[in-house]
């Protein structure tokens, strides 16, 4: 019988567990679900396809060293030995720190590197070390919204609430589409839709808002309402005005738990449900409806993903739907949202921020730095700007995944030193110094820590390296050790000169459960879970302003802006001409951001290209049938592309997929040839586009225009 280990994919936050199955000569020749493990073990394709990742011939084994100017469009990269790679690295990092100071090496962050947990620890004493406050990453693509708001409504920035999903009666899933993209920080059995299914089972609802329906809308789990791209935060309003003023609000907790509660009812008071029909394209009836069947339930629960996130509005989408959940005494409540219980029950309180100076402005930044963002889609203006010359790139590309590539393509030539750590040379590390080999999540130790209390199964699982890192590949947590130590400041190395892989760094975080990497080897599917605490007991641990209060309606709001722009961007939405097309971001079981650009099996078809969706009353409207070459544009940039009709988008609205653009990725072979339109190309990339507060930025809803080509 072949030989199989216990182990997990890191591709998104289910973290679904794995066996991987060995040849005689050990090597791993397959991945199949772990059916045995106590989350229920399903995984879905882009797991159990990894091994075309793990295998492709692309991948990088040695350090690579470009070798030819800026002024030529193609690298030529030649291999290096470490020590020389490192020599020279840390060689200019320490005189480009001591002539224009720490703050003149930026860290961008990609999603990889949050799903190594040896790594990402060590990232912040890296940061730490350097002295830098240029910390840039994925976050502000999709998520610091969320991160930013839990620190200003409950006191601490790891106070993010799940769904009770496995027991709710009533679920109203906004911006999201499970069934093809997962659940955004919240992991549960990733099990094609059962879950929302058993919801309906059981007599509850389920409701979807979005701009077209999606795959998760069945008639087994519930319908979507199509809601006009980018105006989910009046939706929300209007709901929680409407529930309120039909009775809804749980008067008893809100007095126990709330302040500022006559603010946020004022605020949502502007807008009911009659006054914001028109610019959100449902009736007042629908968001009535919605009030009445969340009132009738047992127990419900808003939650809102990605595509609310990357809304113009997503920090103020995320305390809405939080408000609505506490308002309705649903915070708290079996079924309702909870803080579950994890490997970590960590809630650092909020600290005053800092005022970081650039020469872009001033940017608000906690004292601690531990959750800082800088806004990633001006990169390219710190580096003009003279106040960034070195960049080091941790399992990212922004030059595809970040809005205005090209500009920081031009940026680039005024960096003195540029280092991409990958497995791939992507399109951004084509523009690097160094590009520098990184193990895949098959060839390192590894916890699931990113998704630490926001399990609805909550578990710790440890997997060993499947396979030894090929050649010369080093782990993210020994690469960022050697950087420091060449660098002349405080090195993990140094109280572990013989480590490579980030063990101390793992038992260090399992220590806080009494755990070790030794126990887990012990235990089935080397998983150990924990027990649910009650529902209610986040008002205890969770709650961190010192009156332990819930902030309903923040100062931040009003001073950083928010809701003034809130009441701008409406009244800008009510003058819109008719006709007018938002650009959304369509989730696909192909692409994952863009880590599986290169994996042939994903990029046939229609995968090839990233076709703009469009409805067919749109696309009539402009003379254009299935197939036809577009070029679509803004005042930001330009593309082209094919149109596919798709009528599960409401009209106004268009769609396109994230992370395509890959015809200078010459280190790619496949999606080079198969390079597909960059959608980033046309997103907002001006500094009065970026979200206060989150540093957000705009990614959903951005409006274009589209034209046929003379190709067609």
């Amino acid at each position: 019988m072949a030989q199989r280990k216990s182990t997990f994919c890191r591709i998104c936050d289910p973290h679904c567990p794995l066996l991987a199955e060995f040849d005689d000569q050990g090597k791993v020749i397959r991945l199949s679900p772990d059916f045995s493990h106590p989350s229920g073990g399903v995984a879905c394709h882009k797991g159990l396809s990894f091994l075309d990742v793990h295998h492709d011939p692309d991948r990088l084994n040695w350090p690579q060293k470009r070798m030819n100017g800026w002024s030529e469009t193609r690298g030529e990269f030649f291999e290096i030995d470490w020590d020389s790679a490192m020599g020279d690295i840390g060689r200019r990092l320490k005189s480009i720190r001591d002539q224009f100071g720490p703050d003149s090496v930026a860290v961008y962050l990609g999603n990889p590197w949050s799903f190594d947990s040896s790594a990402f620890v060590t990232l912040g004493r890296f940061q730490d070390a350097i002295g830098t406050r240029m910390r840039f990453s994925a976050n502000t693509q999709d998520a610091a919204n969320k991160f930013v708001v839990a620190g200003e409504v409950y006191g601490s920035s790891m106070s993010l609430m799940m769904p009770d999903i496995l027991h709710t009666d009533y679920l109203l899933c906004i911006g999201s589409n499970p069934k093809v993209s997962r659940w955004v920080l919240f992991s549960t059995p990733n099990d094609s839709g059962e879950t929302l299914k058993r919801i309906v089972q059981r007599g509850g609802k389920v409701r979807f808002v979005n701009p077209r329906k999606v795959e998760s809308s069945t008639i087994e789990t519930g319908p979507t309402l199509r809601i006009k791209p980018g105006t989910d935060v009046y939706f929300l309003a209007a709901l929680l005005h409407e529930i309120v003023l039909r009775g809804g609000a749980d008067d008893v907790l809100v007095a126990q738990y709330g302040k500022h509660v006559d603010e946020l009812l004022r605020f949502c008071s502007l807008y009911p449900a009659d006054r914001v029909a028109r610019v959100i394209g449902l009736d007042a009836s629908v968001v009535e409806d919605v009030a009445k069947e969340m009132m009738a339930a047992k127990s419900a629960a808003v939650y809102v993903a990605t595509g609310v996130n990357q809304s113009q509005q997503g920090s103020l989408c995320y305390w809405l739907a939080e408000m609505i959940n506490f308002i309705t005494g649903n915070l708290g409540r079996k079924g309702g949202t909870y803080k579950p219980s994890g490997l970590l029950n960590y809630f650092p309180p909020r600290v005053p921020s800092q005022q970081f100076n650039t020469s872009m402005g001033a940017f608000r930044l906690p004292e601690t730095m531990e959750f800082a963002a800088m806004p990633a889609a001006l990169l390219p203006d710190f580096i003009e700007s003279g106040d960034v010359h070195a960049l080091l790139v941790l399992g990212g590309n922004p030059l595809i995944s970040v809005g205005g590539g090209e500009r920081l393509r031009k940026a680039r030539e005024k960096l003195d030193l540029m280092v991409s750590v990958d497995i791939f040379r992507n399109a951004t590390g084509e523009m690097a110094d160094y590009v520098l080999p990184a193990t895949d999540w098959l060839e390192r130790k590894d916890i699931n820590m990113l998704v630490s209390g926001m399990q609805s199964v909550p578990y710790v699982q440890y997997t060993d390296a499947i396979e030894p890192p090929a050649e010369g590949r080093r782990s993210g947590w020994w690469i960022l050790a050697r950087i420091a130590q060449a660098t002349g400041v405080m090195s993990p190395l140094d109280d572990h000169p013989d480590a490579s892989d980030g063990e101390h760094e793992i038992n260090a975080v399992l220590a806080a459960r009494a755990l070790s990497i030794d126990i887990l080897r012990t235990m089935p599917s080397q998983t150990a879970t924990f027990p649910q605490e009650d529902r209610a007991v986040l008002y205890e641990r969770c709650l961190q302003h010192e009156d332990r209060k819930i902030d309903c309606f923040p100062d931040a709001f009003v001073t950083e802006g928010l809701i003034e722009r809130c009441h701008a961007i409406f009244a800008e939405r009510v003058d819109e001409p008719d006709g007018t097309l938002r650009l959304i971001s369509l989730r696909t079981p192909y692409m994952q951001n863009s880590w599986l650009v290169n994996t042939k099996r994903f990029r046939q078809g229609r995968q090839r290209t990233n076709p703009l969706n469009i409805c067919e009353v749109d696309a009539s409207s402009r003379g254009l049938r299935d197939g036809d070459s577009v070029r679509v544009f803004n005042q930001y940039g330009s593309i082209e592309t094919r149109v596919l009709i798709n009528n599960d988008l409401r009209p106004g609205s268009v769609a396109m997929t994230h992370g395509y653009g890959h015809e200078r990725a010459y280190g790619l072979t496949v999606a080079v040839h198969r390079p597909g339109a960059n959608c980033n190309a046309l997103m907002p990339t001006r500094p009065d586009t970026i979200e206060p507060l989150s540093y957000m930025s705009w990614l959903s809803a951005v409006p274009v225009e589209v034209e046929k080509t003379r190709e067609s």
